[in-house]
């Protein structure tokens, strides 16, 4: 069956970019390993950081996976498991986007705070190494997530996204034909409803109901003694025999009623423009797309402030990964007794972490209305990843910022003096 061969597919890429991802980091510690960027000290702590994040990113991914499928299940009733695996998968692409980096935020947390632990960094702060040195594995990771995690944005979300539509497009087709109960109200999309009387022994709709509201301008309802669904060329249309269409428009309390002996509704429109192409979200586009709309869309200043908050979207995001490890570093990556409690530094780095991607969420939410906040978009990622510099340069340096905020250092000093 073709649901079975795709299904198959789905299912060996899914498992071949995930070996490919792992792939790719050991090629990259092999690549630094041979340039001599890294030290032992620091291959080591790139080896358990990403042994960390392969485990945490493969828990938060089952999870995600699970959340995704209960939203697909109303979509592939009747379907079978392989139509169910398929459309689950093509639908991870989009969420992995924000798990990635939160992943590797985790990753770095939990490496560094085990690190604390162990009391190695201390050791390595005795024998002279600064925190630049810890910064360097997690950079280097860092910058292979946030690729990674372009790619998805540019490559493999529009793909999947786009796939995933037609599929949905087909299955609400199947639904009609194959999962409509006599007596019972279906609604396969957003603004239509079906009602089925009776199913004759050959397949056919007795009874028919359609109610069309997709337009709001207009409701067209559409009675007919009998229906059958005929596939064509891979698309479905509903053939409508003995019946009439009910037409009401808005503001009118009039119906205009048209009597007809056949009728063809087309269920292919699910989904698609009033041209007659499938229509696809600002997310589901590539970039290409995105940089070309449509003469329509030009005129529609809604629509033209999502696509452009989707454009910077995706590259803004690419930057977080490299934000999160400038955070964990800044949080945990200077020496410290456990007695100073390096868990409450742990959460207070994932609570900056988890507070800044909001901010940068919502930065994007503001882009769709304001096309001049664009700045705050990038401002977000960047300006936190210079400020976590300027927090371990304070750390390092103090003496350079007490001849620039001497009353500043000078409470500072206080302070630990009290907290000792």
């Amino acid at each position: 069956m073709q649901v079975c061969s795709w299904g198959r597919m789905v299912y060996g890429l899914t498992l071949a970019s995930v070996h490919f991802y792992v792939l790719e980091c050991q090629q990259v510690w092999v690549y630094f390993n041979r340039l001599k960027v890294m030290d032992l000290f620091s291959r080591y702590v790139f080896r358990q950081v990403l042994n960390a994040l392969v485990m945490i990113l493969g828990s938060l991914t089952a999870i995600v996976w699970i959340a995704t499928s209960l939203k697909q299940i109303e979509n592939i009733s009747g379907g079978g498991f392989f139509l169910f695996l398929k459309m689950t998968t093509l639908a991870m692409p989009q969420a992995m986007a924000i798990v990635i980096p939160f992943a590797f935020l985790i990753a770095c947390l939990y490496s560094l705070n085990k690190l604390n632990q162990d009391s190695e960094l201390i050791i390595m702060t005795a024998s002279g190494a600064t925190v630049w040195r810890f910064i360097m594995p997690y950079a280097v990771l860092g910058i292979v997530v946030s690729l990674t995690v372009l790619a998805s944005n540019l490559i493999v979300q529009p793909a999947s996204l786009q796939k995933l539509r037609e599929y949905i497009i087909q299955v609400r087709t199947d639904l009609i034909s194959h999962v409509l109960q006599s007596g019972k109200f279906s609604s396969p999309t957003g603004g239509m409803t079906f009602h089925i009387r009776d199913r004759a022994k050959n397949g056919n709709l007795l009874g028919l109901l359609v109610s069309d509201e997709r337009d709001p301008n207009q409701v067209l309802t559409y009675l007919a003694e009998e229906g059958e669904v005929i596939k064509l060329d891979g698309r479905g249309f509903l053939k409508m025999s003995n019946g009439h269409i009910h037409r009401k428009m808005v503001g009118d309390d009039g119906v205009q009623i048209v009597k007809f002996d056949q009728y063809v509704f087309d269920l292919s429109e699910f989904g698609k423009a009033k041209s007659g192409e499938t229509y696809h979200k600002p997310r589901e586009r590539y970039l290409s797309e995105l940089l070309a709309p449509s003469e329509a869309e030009r005129q529609q200043p809604k629509t033209m402030g999502r696509i452009n908050a989707e454009i910077h979207d995706r590259f803004s995001s690419a930057l977080y990964p490299l934000l999160f490890a400038f955070i964990a570093v800044a949080s945990l990556g200077i020496a410290r007794s456990n007695r100073q409690g390096s868990n409450k530094l742990l959460i207070y780095g994932f609570c900056i972490g988890l507070g800044a991607r909001m901010a940068g969420l919502g930065a994007i939410n503001f882009l769709k209305a304001e096309p001049s906040a664009v700045w705050l978009v990038y401002g977000v990622p960047l300006g936190g990843t210079i400020l976590c510099v300027l927090y371990i340069w304070f750390n390092m340096a103090p003496e350079l910022f007490q001849k620039i905020l001497p009353g500043f250092m000078t409470g500072k000093r206080k302070r630990q003096a009290n907290h000792a």
